[in-house]
């Protein structure tokens, strides 16, 4: 009932016609009032006085939130509106604190927050007039006034009151960019934006652009997991509780519980050191005190960042979280004794797999009679992670926390806890030569990166004899209170201050180790001075846990997780010379081809078999889909990983997981790899576990996902170098065409040509731009020119061929001749073209990846693919480079480019030509070729040069089959050219529509017939 009548208010609010102000105000109040969205008659008020010595009310006051009805926003005068919204909030920010202001007739909802004396609009929620949704709208207005409590936090609440698309988080967002602004030259802060800019550079390579958006939206993820640890041990972070701001992100009640590594200080905290960092986190933590801390089910802090941080941002990363039922099943399925195994997930994240572990021990430990505290202190001795990402790192300390449970954690007898979850290179980049095989550990102070790129603000190093990493809790207590006392103590004093630490450790201070040690606190304290201090405990505390894992006694018996997926390619320079240096002595670079296919994802799983893993112990990774197929990873799946340093590593592989056909909301296709370390090396086995069905949400438990997905024996295409298979003698006739990208630079389509027209000779062009257009050539403003019409030329790229048949090609600005492509000199010369590519050229120049190092003239000829093709062949064959069906047609255009999705190969005769394209378009090479595409998200990707893995012979004019063949090819082109595409809006479509007509007239058939007793023929 209650419902209903909420159903019918919302429906004249989204009416909105032209009602007085006093009935849309009272409809207002009856659905704040009668909604479950914890608010009464007492809470809201209608007609609150200002208090300014003037006659105004406010409409609707609820809260810290005031709220002023117009009868029409469009009707009315917005300034004027905004001005007197303005006086209001104004008037009860400075008399009772931060308040909000919302501006609304009914049916769209603008909401304001003060900035310094004026309104900025944050967010707006209009309702759909024909079909208005009460739920959407009051889900919007308690997310401004965060005042439902106990919220189970499930998914779908934390993206509706939390994420980056709820009014609540975009507040907390503007209020946290304000407070940056007013403290960007801040040395501090300058100093952990640079260390956090630092450490992911390493984690994303080339991707990772240091972005301020980007740095305040992981300081507002940060403080809300520091919110929530601190919420799940039972404070009251609301703006009444008892903590402040610098408590809750320091951790210091953390440190009085006796739990370490959950909260300290780090990057983020430097919000708690402004002027308002007080506020800010105070409101914050109103909207966080309002959940359930205690009823976690999931990895909650993953839904969290996914939520806040955008899913575009996320994927231009390259981070792509574990599915919540997938990470179940693999703790369950690999973790077969938990009481036994210690485990350790190198690539944390948000600490998903963690989370599982967790669960998974306690439960083991409670059903074989363990005490509850004894549970408690063994889990953290038997699940570890480690990742690079400092967000990560701090969401998943308290996905730690979540895990073991708030009323375990808060048991009187628990003893001191420490969260094994640590900040560190899992790679060991740098570490290779000289940590390693040194006795002394160096963390440099500089702005270098993890792969040695250099800075120079810094010159300090801290260094720590390997001694003093035998011992994790003493380590961590040495550096902490080194650390600590730095902040207190001035260089000049620094020998003196060393000395008594020393001593209180057992280190003799003037003993080898100890003169490092006294060093190192000297470098401390100078940093301290130089205002760049008590990070630096922080910094070196995590960075080196890595090592300590490392030692062989301390080497785990499990590894599980899902490493980093960057691709060769997205890897910055300096970066990709360190993945060669480390992957070549381990057999990953075997073949001389698809190196920007390589992935990162193979070398961190070796090396972190080979630093963390004892002998025998198994390891289990979710990895790209390619990784158990492509040529890229025939070293990776060969199981022999030895180094050529005399290091004996190898591993025996179990039957991997294919789930190229479970559609989760994942956005990679994947599979996982498992399997143990051994003497000896066994290759892994083309047969899989092949997983099918559909999830509409990837963070559902593995309780509801089985309901969905069946599992059974399958059996994988796998292409490796170094394995000799019969190959069509085509494979070297044929080459890719040229990378005309991005295309908004050479694409062109017609424009005005003005009053004058073009000139003769020349035509009036623009850029040619479309909606798949990506960042940042998307956002770059369109050329346009009178270019000279010799130097546009027709394209064809794959989505111009059909089967049998062409479609219009399209039009490209490019600087060539007939025979030769244009030099710098030549290009000049032509006043049209060089206005058009002089523009291009310094787009290009303005934008292009820091990975590129060639001007575009020279780009789009890579590998010669371009100036190849000169001069035209008259008669070509093209074939699609990638889809889920391959098509391949004849052209006959002498000044037509090939562009870098097609195929081609000169044909020599016209019926060489047929016969081809009766090969490359019939079903039978499709069958064929088809398990050795690589999988995207919607099937089989790219063809490539696979498609010779069928076995074709050359023509010969004088083979009765091979004519057969060509006339029917022929035959099927006159056939294409009858078939009207001019109705269809894919060139999908047109495909299907010339595949129909050609089997409906019987051609498809006898193609079929006719290849499949060829190739039986040669085999």
């Amino acid at each position: 009932m209650v419902e209903s009548n909420l159903n019918k208010i919302v429906a004249r609010l989204a009416a909105q016609t032209s009602r007085p102000e006093a009935t849309t105000q009272a409809d207002i109040y009856a659905l704040l009032t009668e909604a479950n969205i914890g608010l009464d008659g007492e809470t809201v008020t209608m007609e609150s006085p200002v208090e300014d010595g003037t006659k105004r009310r406010i409409d609707v006051e609820i809260g810290q939130c005031v709220i002023e009805v117009k009868k029409n926003l469009h009707a009315a005068d917005m300034p004027k509106a905004e001005q007197q919204l303005g006086g209001y909030v104004k008037q009860r920010s400075e008399a009772l604190g931060r308040y909000v202001g919302i501006l609304t007739d009914g049916s769209e909802w603008r909401l304001y927050q003060l900035r310094e004396t004026s309104l900025d609009l944050v967010s707006t929620h209009t309702l759909n007039k024909q079909n208005p949704d009460a739920e959407e709208l009051l889900i919007w207005l308690e997310s401004v006034m965060s005042t439902l409590t106990a919220i189970k936090p499930i998914p779908e609440e934390i993206e509706h009151r939390l994420g980056a698309e709820s009014p609540a988080h975009q507040l907390d967002a503007a209020e946290l960019h304000a407070i940056y602004a007013a403290n960007a030259d801040n040395k501090e802060v300058q100093l952990k934006r640079q260390l956090w800019a630092k450490l992911l550079r390493a984690a994303l390579g080339t991707e990772f652009v240091d972005s301020e958006e980007l740095f305040i939206n992981h300081t507002l993820l940060v403080t809300t997991a520091e919110l929530i640890a601190h919420a799940v041990l039972g404070f009251d972070v609301g703006p009444t509780g008892s903590l402040t701001a610098r408590q809750i992100t320091s951790g210091s009640e953390f440190s009085n519980a006796r739990i370490r590594g959950v909260v300290e200080a780090d990057f983020f905290d430097w919000v708690t050191d402004t002027p308002t960092g007080e506020s800010f986190v105070r409101n914050l933590g109103r909207r966080v005190a309002r959940f359930d801390w205690g009823a976690v089910e999931h990895d909650v802090l993953k839904i969290l960042y996914e939520s806040v941080i955008t899913k575009d941002v996320r994927e231009s990363l390259g981070e792509y979280y574990t599915p919540d039922w997938l990470a179940e099943r693999m703790v369950a399925e690999f973790i077969v004794a938990p009481l036994e195994t210690v485990v350790a997930d190198p690539s944390c994240g948000s600490g998903t797999f963690l989370f599982h572990a967790i669960r998974r021990y306690l439960a083991a430990a409670i059903e074989a009679g363990v005490q509850i505290d004894d549970a408690v202190q063994q889990t953290t001795a038997h699940v570890v992670g480690l990742d690079v990402h400092p967000v990560a790192v701090t969401l998943a300390r308290v996905t730690y926390l979540l895990a073991l449970g708030r009323d375990n954690i808060k048991s009187p007898t628990r003893k001191e806890l420490n969260i094994p979850v640590y900040l560190g290179d899992s790679v060991q980049w740098k570490q290779e030569a000289d940590i390693f095989g040194s006795e002394v550990v160096r963390v440099s102070t500089d702005e270098s990166d993890l792969f040695g790129q250099q800075g120079g603000m810094f010159t300090l190093d801290l260094s720590f004899p390997r001694s003093v990493l035998k011992d994790a809790t003493q380590f961590d207590y040495l550096v902490s209170e080194m650390a600590d006392k730095a902040m207190t103590t001035e260089p000049k004093d620094a020998g003196k201050a060393a000395a008594v630490i020393l001593k209180r450790r057992g280190i003799a201070p003037d003993s080898k180790d100890g003169g490092v040690l006294r060093e190192t606190f000297s470098n401390l304290c100078t940093l301290r001075a130089q205002g760049r201090n008590h990070i630096w405990g922080y910094y070196v505390r995590n960075l080196i846990r890595p090592l300590w894992l490392a030692e062989p006694e301390n080497r785990v018996d499990a590894l599980i997780g899902n490493p980093p997926w960057l691709r060769y390619s997205k890897m910055t320079n300096t970066m990709q010379a360190n993945y060669r240096a480390l992957a070549k002595p381990r057999n990953l670079l075997t073949g001389g081809l698809g190196a920007s296919a390589r992935d990162l994802s193979t070398l961190f799983v070796v090396r972190a078999v080979e630093l963390y893993l004892r002998d025998g112990g198994s390891f289990a990774f979710v990895m790209p889909h390619g990784v158990i197929t492509r040529k890229p990873h025939t070293g990776f799946r060969s199981g022999n990983w030895s180094t050529d340093q005399g290091n004996h590593l190898t591993v025996k592989f179990a039957d991997s997981w294919d789930l190229s056909k479970v559609t989760t909301g994942f956005p990679m296709t994947s599979s996982v790899v498992h399997g143990n370390r051994a003497l000896d090396a066994k290759k892994m086995p083309t047969k899989t576990l092949g997983w099918v069905g559909r999830l509409t949400r990837p963070d559902v438990p593995w309780s509801v996902a089985k309901e969905k997905i069946t599992t059974t024996d399958s059996m994988v295409s796998v292409l490796d170098h170094g394995v000799e298979i019969p190959e069509s003698p085509y494979k070297a006739r044929f080459r890719a065409g040229a990378i005309l990208y991005p295309r908004s630079l050479m694409f062109v389509v017609d424009a005005p040509a003005g009053p004058f027209g073009a000139g003769a000779g020349r035509r009036a062009v623009t850029s040619f731009r479309n909606n798949l257009e990506k960042k940042p050539w998307k956002d770059c403003d369109s050329l346009k020119a009178n270019v000279e019409t010799s130097f546009i030329r027709p394209v064809y790229l794959g989505e111009q061929v059909l089967p049998f048949r062409t479609l219009e090609p399209r039009n490209a600005v490019l600087p060539m001749s007939d025979t030769a492509i244009l030099k710098p000199d030549e290009i000049e010369i032509h006043d049209g073209l060089n206005a058009w590519w002089a523009e291009a050229e310094s787009t290009w120049e303005r934008h292009r990846p820091k990975t590129e190092t060639k001007p575009l003239s020279e780009r789009m000829d890579y590998h010669a693919q371009l100036s190849a093709q000169l001069p035209v062949s008259p008669v070509r064959v093209v074939y699609t480079a990638s889809g889920n069906t391959l098509a391949a047609s004849i052209i006959r255009d002498a000044r037509a480019v090939i562009e870098h999705k097609l195929y081609w190969m000169p044909a020599m005769v016209e019926s060489e030509a047929h016969y081809l394209c009766a090969i490359l378009n019939s079903a039978p090479v499709l069958t064929q070729v088809q398990p050795l595409q690589a999988i995207g998200l919607f099937g089989g990707r790219d063809f490539d040069k696979n498609v010779f893995a069928v076995p074709f012979p050359t023509f010969d004019p004088d083979d009765s089959d091979h004519q057969h063949l060509a006339a029917l090819g022929k035959q099927a082109e006159k056939e294409a050219a009858t078939v009207d595409v001019s109705g269809v809006t894919t060139f999908q479509a047109a495909r299907m529509l010339i595949r129909g007509h050609l089997v409906e007239t019987g051609t498809e058939t006898a193609i079929v017939t006719a290849v499949t007793q060829l190739l039986l023929s040669v085999t």
